[in-house]
């Protein structure tokens, strides 16, 4: 009791330090919110440079056949991916033989189903054990649940989209001087080293079959030709060790940039004879059942090759889209297709750069981290990820922290700019932090995204006697699908912020 009575001096003193410090010293909240702002700013900038950045490598379309080839595994063969939705052929667009696809399941031949002729193109569901059976809609109605036939696969969408985009941009209906031509060499249950060139399965001579083949069709009428873009979309058996597969980063992008510059060789030079490169468009395979170590090697071995490559685009990643567990829906391949052709239309026909929604840098004070990000189309957002049939949040919205003592419990994770995020930590960290976004942790799924405001050329169809009654989304059938841009999937180390950037806790 004897010091109770200098306790309202004390108290008295400390209001009145902190109404002089208030005083003499702009606002904390003011000096926040304009840092911020200069984040904000700079990555705004960045971001619309390497957006306008003019693509002057890649092949313009200029032939009248200009060919487009999907490879890599069970995604891009489409696994699961029926009942096929785009059944009516749109605008002009051609594919080699009665389905995209061969009409050999796997092996080293590209066989078109029926005869070697530009047709139509169209989604059709091919029978596992005969690839050249194309199923009508009464067997496909009569499949498994899980049944692995390939149906609605990602170029029929992406061709669809891309050519609505080049037509419009032309303010015509058609050109038949300048058609669009898909094939999908791929094979379902393949590690990268098995699709390779060398010490592979063969299949690799897929690609080169098909090239070779649309190439004499278009000889035969005296018509140019040229190859215009790989679609790439594989590493879930990289991720799982499975079929000689690593879940290495380094080896990822030493085997995948190998392959590429295998594919223009062989395909784009030596067949099609173009001096310019085919664009090469990657997905980002994700983390959610088949990474046995938890690390994100294959999808950060992607994003470095796009940034480190000319002509290489990563497209984004598919964790966003409705699946069937492992690979899409029917659905989900139309939509992230029409992702795809998206980018397609902006690399090829607009001749400008593309950057999917990423992160630039991230920096740690105290207990905050901010991330920048390469935003598409500001501002940032916080949605729901479609798991399965059903749109869900993401623990933490997909971040994770770890430092030397583990993982980090996340106390909040805010949208603070239109390019900046702010994770808060609830303890301090011990060493260098790290971030990571979507990894297998928390499901290989993320809540963000930007505002992308183009809608799809296709809507989502709910057909009740092929689909499952979860399919039947309110929310989404009927409507074009939306064509936001989400983050990509990353893992990156948190460096100490300067001064000037420091952000200031609440």
């Amino acid at each position: 009791m004897p010091h109770r009575p200098d306790q309202p001096t004390i108290l008295h003193s400390t209001l009145a330090a902190a109404l002089l410090l208030a005083l003499a010293t702009p606002s904390l909240a003011a000096e926040t919110e304009a840092q911020l702002a200069t984040r904000d700013a700079e990555n705004k900038r960045l971001t619309a440079e390497l957006l306008a950045k003019p693509n002057e490598l890649t092949q313009p379309l200029e032939s009248k056949y200009n060919h487009i080839i999907t490879y890599g595994q069970s995604l891009a063969s489409a696994a699961e991916g029926w009942p096929a939705l785009s059944v009516a052929p749109r605008y002009d667009n051609l594919m080699l033989g009665q389905s995209p696809r061969s009409a050999a399941f796997s092996g080293a031949a590209f066989k078109p189903v029926g005869e070697a002729a530009f047709t139509p193109l169209r989604a059709v569901v091919q029978q596992k054990s005969n690839a050249a059976v194309v199923l009508d809609a009464e067997k496909v109605g009569k499949l498994a649940p899980q049944a692995q036939e390939e149906g609605e696969s990602v170029e029929v969408g992406a061709l669809n989209m891309a050519r609505r985009l080049y037509l419009h941009h032309l303010g015509r209906d058609t050109d038949p001087d300048h058609l669009f031509v898909a094939s999908n060499a791929s094979t379902s249950g393949r590690s990268i080293a098995q699709l390779s060139k060398t010490g592979g399965t063969n299949e690799y001579l897929r690609v080169t079959q098909a090239v070779d083949q649309a190439k004499a069709l278009a000889d035969a009428q005296q018509a140019s030709y040229s190859l215009s873009a790989f679609f790439w979309l594989q590493g879930e058996y990289d991720y799982s060790h499975t079929n000689g597969g690593k879940n290495d980063q380094a080896y990822y992008k030493a085997k995948l940039r190998e392959l590429r510059d295998d594919l223009y060789a062989d395909a784009a030079k030596a067949i099609a004879g173009q001096e310019k490169m085919p664009a090469f468009f990657s997905y980002q395979t994700d983390a959610k059942s088949s990474v046995k170590d938890g690390s994100l090697a294959v999808g950060m071995a992607q994003w470095e090759l796009a940034q480190e490559e000319p002509g290489w685009y990563l497209v984004g990643p598919v964790y966003p889209y409705t699946d069937k567990g492992v690979h899409l829906s029917a659905n989900g391949y139309r939509w992230f297709g029409q992702m795809l052709g998206k980018v397609y239309h902006r690399v090829v026909i607009e001749r400008k750069g593309w950057t999917p929604l990423a992160p630039r840098q991230a920096t740690v004070d105290g207990r905050d981290v901010l991330i920048d990000y390469h935003v598409p189309h500001p501002p940032l957002a916080f949605d729901q990820p479609y798991l399965g049939h059903q749109a869900r949040d993401v623990k933490n919205k997909g971040f994770v922290l770890r430092d030397d003592n583990g993982e980090v419990p996340i106390e909040a994770v805010d949208i603070v700019a239109d390019t900046v995020v702010r994770l808060r930590a609830s303890r301090g960290f011990s060493g260098q932090p790290r971030i990571s976004y979507a990894s297998h942790q928390v499901g290989g799924a993320g809540q963000l995204r930007d505002s992308d405001p183009m809608r799809a050329d296709a809507t989502y169809e709910y057909l009740p006697d092929l689909m499952p009654a979860e399919a039947n989304i309110k929310a989404l059938v009927h409507q074009p699908y939306p064509l936001h841009n989400w983050s990509i999937a990353f893992d990156i180390a948190a460096e100490k912020a300067s001064p000037a950037e420091q952000p200031v806790s609440e």
